[in-house]
């Protein structure tokens, strides 16, 4: 039973990895367009409180980080516990709470060049989303995870 359960951890993490990495994907290649191509911060632009520092490619995805440390533990624990006909929509929305913890992070960098004055959440609503990219790249996002993880997801009765 002990070797059982192991083998049940070990598949939920590896499972937990591949959808915290894809979305820490999408979401920085998401900011890479919304801040790095059309605010222009790539072309010379510079951060936020430290302008001696051009932003880079590199930059969006350090931010985007923090989508990795919210999935992870999330898709570990529903991958470990939920029942397998519950495993697809637990991972969706890990998933999808990684990928706006990781918009939270890269719009909160950037929105002091816009003002002081920003409420919760309206630095994402503002900055991040746009109503065309944002909605193809959370659905490319569900649907990579529902293709990316199927062996996986069979791995774990």
């Amino acid at each position: 039973m002990a070797n059982t359960l192991f083998r049940r951890a070990l598949w939920a993490a590896l499972l937990a990895f591949v959808v915290s990495i894809w979305c820490w994907v999408l979401v920085s290649l998401h900011g890479v367009w919304s801040f790095g191509m059309v605010e222009g911060y790539l072309d010379g632009g510079r951060l936020p409180l430290t302008p001696s520092v051009n932003v880079t490619y590199g930059d969006f995805f350090l931010l985007g980080l923090t989508s990795i440390v919210v999935t992870f533990p999330l898709a570990f624990f529903w991958s470990s516990f939920a029942p397998q006909r519950f495993n697809i929509p637990g991972l969706l929305v890990c998933w999808l709470i990684g990928f706006w913890t990781g918009a939270e992070s890269i719009a909160f960098a950037f929105q002091i060049d816009y003002g002081a004055t920003w409420g919760p959440f309206e630095a994402f609503l503002e900055l991040f989303f746009h109503p065309v990219v944002t909605p193809f790249a959370i659905a490319i996002g569900l649907f990579g995870i529902d293709t990316i993880t199927g062996a996986l997801r069979r791995k774990l009765v």
